[in-house]
């Protein structure tokens, strides 16, 4: 019988120790994941006091992707130049990231694929203060192996082209259509694809201006558009409120530059 008592106090504090163990355990961290953290800079070039400034820009969306796809996606307010971005992710593997800052409130862009980003024709603004709100900026990070806590910088730039209309005569409601242009950017790429016709009608006019080489022009319309980073050309075509109509058989449109389309359009 003593012997008995003495096997059953033996094991008794061996489960003791071994339920020490398993709680002791619970207090440890995970050792499955890291902390990866990214200073996504918007240029301070974009956030100056005019039209094309980048201040209408207010969430940045981060997309998460390893070779399945889009595993994650994280949603941070914007209201700077800088976004302190931190995501927890798993170690030993290797992620991709689409980073795409916009207007939380424009509707024009479609975002539930990362990889293919489309612009809706019929979301076109209908004043140059809303056309601010399609004001977009991306950057991409590829193939980051996560092996423990890191960090790093990423600057945005626009895939967007942005173009400004203006005259030195008198500003009236213009219709500005801009044909055979791309509808959908690939961030990881750098590409875009699609053709459509997109037309901005600006019915409300606005005392803002823009220079070019010293003079002044008065707004009739602006917008942005995808284009190529190497550039390409397309046809456009401006109707005034006076009856006026004019062609531009040769419109430059490039990725991250403005194209000014400037004359004494009204007046005449």
């Amino acid at each position: 019988m003593k012997g008995l008592l003495h096997d059953i106090q033996v094991l008794a504090v061996l489960v003791l120790v071994s339920a020490g163990i398993v709680s002791c355990s619970k207090d440890l961290p995970e050792a499955g994941d890291a902390e990866v953290s990214f200073t996504a800079t918007i240029p301070a070039g974009s956030r100056t006091r005019a039209f094309g400034d980048g201040t209408k820009v207010n969430t940045l969306v981060v997309g998460v992707f390893n070779g399945s796809g889009e595993v994650d996606r994280k949603t941070f307010s914007v209201s700077g130049s800088t976004i302190d971005v931190s995501l927890t992710l798993a170690q030993g593997q290797t992620y991709s990231f689409v980073f795409w800052a916009y207007n939380k409130s424009c509707d024009i862009y479609d975002t539930d694929d990362l990889t293919g980003i489309k612009m809706n024709a019929q979301e076109q603004p209908a004043t140059l203060k809303k056309a601010e709100t399609a004001d977009a900026f991306f950057a991409v990070v590829k193939d980051v192996a996560i092996t423990g806590n890191s960090s790093r910088s990423v600057e945005l730039v626009r895939p967007l082209a942005q173009i400004n209309v203006g005259t030195i005569g008198s500003v009236v409601p213009a219709t500005f259509t801009v044909k055979g242009v791309p509808d959908t950017f690939h961030p990881f790429t750098n590409t875009v694809s699609g053709e459509t016709n997109y037309t901005w009608d600006f019915t409300r006019t606005t005392g803002e201006t823009f220079t070019v080489d010293g003079v002044e022009y008065n707004y009739l319309a602006m917008g942005y558009l995808f284009a190529p980073a190497e550039g390409m050309q397309v046809k456009a075509e401006l109707s005034l409120g006076n009856g006026q109509a004019i062609t531009f058989p040769q419109v430059e449109l490039q990725a991250n530059r403005r194209s000014n389309i400037i004359g004494r359009f009204t007046d005449q």
